[in-house]
């Protein structure tokens, strides 16, 4: 059996063990049609065999006795296909004809176009990720230093203790002193009425003082415990902030290596 008769027994073998849908066909030496496998998805009702091909692809091989590849327009059979014409030679050497293969673009193109758009929306997800990262990263810095700033307060409540603890004991050494005056005013009697208002006024000015040491503690403790809280929850939103950040940057990671996988599908397909 010559070559050129093998092929054209084994081409409906080859359309249907494509795992794209293609048209193939065998023309002779001069570009005549000898033998056609209609594709399923598309129609090539145009090729008659007996006639001769006028597609330029088909002649250039006849030429040049080389293989050649190309694109078939859209509007020539209502798809895009890829062609890759081969020459057929025989056992001693001499040029018998062609063998065309036309495989349907529409898979590669719906993979294009899918790797295309995947690749915007992660573009796109990159660049959210990419200010959620640094926005996370500055929430972290700000909430650090407002847990600073309330670790200064609570320091500073625990200073005022020493304060008021002074001031509590000025109070009540007042107190002592106003009684220890009013004692000697009753010792002196009608020369010491004057001295004993005196003692009065400064036992009042202690019990006064007394009093408003404790109510400034009690605020203070009230300070100190809603500061306390407030640094608690701080420290707490500020280890979710460095998560979230940290988070992120593996989410940035993957989505990169999404973008590169997609890089590669896209010239796998070019390949098809």
């Amino acid at each position: 059996m010559k070559n050129l008769e093998a092929v054209i027994t084994a081409a409906k073998f080859y359309r249907d063990t494509s795992v794209l849908d293609c048209d193939i066909v065998v023309c002779d030496s001069e570009g005549r049609f000898l033998h056609h496998e209609h594709p399923i998805t598309f129609s090539t009702a145009n090729i008659k065999i007996g006639n001769i091909a006028s597609g330029g692809p088909i002649k250039e091989c006849i030429s040049t006795k080389k293989v050649v590849k190309g694109m078939i327009p859209e509007h020539v059979y209502g798809i895009k296909l890829s062609s890759i014409i081969y020459p057929i030679f025989e056992d001693n050497g001499e040029f018998a004809g062609i063998l065309g293969i036309a495989t349907s673009y529409k898979t590669q193109a719906i993979l294009q176009q899918a790797t295309r758009s995947i690749a915007t929306t992660s573009q796109e997800i990159n660049m959210a990720l990419a200010e959620l990262s640094n926005s996370a990263n500055q929430l972290s810095d700000c909430l650090l230093n407002v847990r600073q700033g309330g670790e200064n307060v609570l320091s500073w409540v625990n200073k005022t203790n020493n304060i008021l603890k002074f001031i509590s004991e000025v109070a009540d050494n007042s107190n002592l002193l106003g009684l220890n005056a009013a004692i000697e005013a009753a010792r002196a009697g009608e020369q010491g009425r004057g001295f004993s208002v005196v003692a009065k006024e400064i036992r009042q000015m202690a019990v006064n003082s007394a009093q408003s040491v404790n109510e400034i503690k009690t605020i203070l403790q009230n300070i100190h415990n809603e500061a306390k809280s407030v640094v608690d929850t701080m420290m707490n939103t500020a280890e979710l902030g460095e998560r979230q950040a940290a988070s992120t940057e593996e989410i940035f990671a993957s989505m990169q290596q999404l973008t590169a996988s997609l890089n590669e599908i896209d010239q796998i397909s070019k390949t098809l």
